[in-house]
């Protein structure tokens, strides 16, 4: 029985969104978690608000609902500086060439500051790809990371991220609670 039910295919649990692919009933699917674009991404002012959305509406719904700052607006390919509170723990930037959110995210540990950067978007393939390169300079001492290709993340997280794909300011270099930085956000050619 248990193998008759591994081969049986269901539609995703996003077809009432507009998915149309197919996965293996009762198995965890990749698709569904991670690469569906159907799959529902939430609002990045994730104290406050518990919107969620298809990825190209989370947009529509920041600018409506949520009061802008001043310098969230970007445009791609060109250096900007960026300036965040290290306790405000995360920024949305916008362009308004193309329908996505980015958040550049700040996480305090007992030795420094890692930042990163990350567009709200699944993984799925039709979503176009970024890369990113973040500086930040004190007394003469640059921290830098460059991505070749920006993380899409679903939702916003709180927690300190395990991978490499982050810039870390050690406490040597800070000056006080404000980082400064310059950050370049770039579309990936396919």
């Amino acid at each position: 029985m248990e193998s008759v039910l591994k081969s049986v295919i269901v539609p995703c649990r996003n077809a009432k969104l507009g998915c149309t692919k197919n996965v293996p009933y009762g198995r965890d699917s990749s698709h569904e978690k991670e690469y569906c674009s159907f799959s529902l991404c939430s609002c990045p002012e994730i104290k406050e608000c518990k919107y969620t959305g298809l990825y190209k509406e989370i947009i529509s719904h920041y600018l409506v609902s949520h009061p802008l700052k001043p310098d969230c607006f970007f445009t791609f390919g060109e250096p900007r500086d960026v300036r965040m509170a290290i306790n405000d723990k995360s920024l949305v930037l916008i362009t308004l060439t193309k329908t996505l959110l980015f958040v550049v995210q700040c996480f305090r540990e007992p030795n420094g500051v890692y930042v990163a950067v990350n567009c709200i978007a699944p993984l799925a393939p039709e979503v176009e790809k970024f890369s990113y390169r973040i500086s930040y300079s004190f007394d003469g001492r640059t921290c830098c990371h460059e991505s070749p290709e920006m993380k899409r993340i679903l939702e916003v997280s709180f927690e300190t991220p395990k991978d490499k794909n982050v810039m870390f300011v050690p406490n040597s270099l800070l000056r006080g609670e404000v980082l400064e930085m310059e950050l370049c956000i770039s579309q990936v050619k396919s």
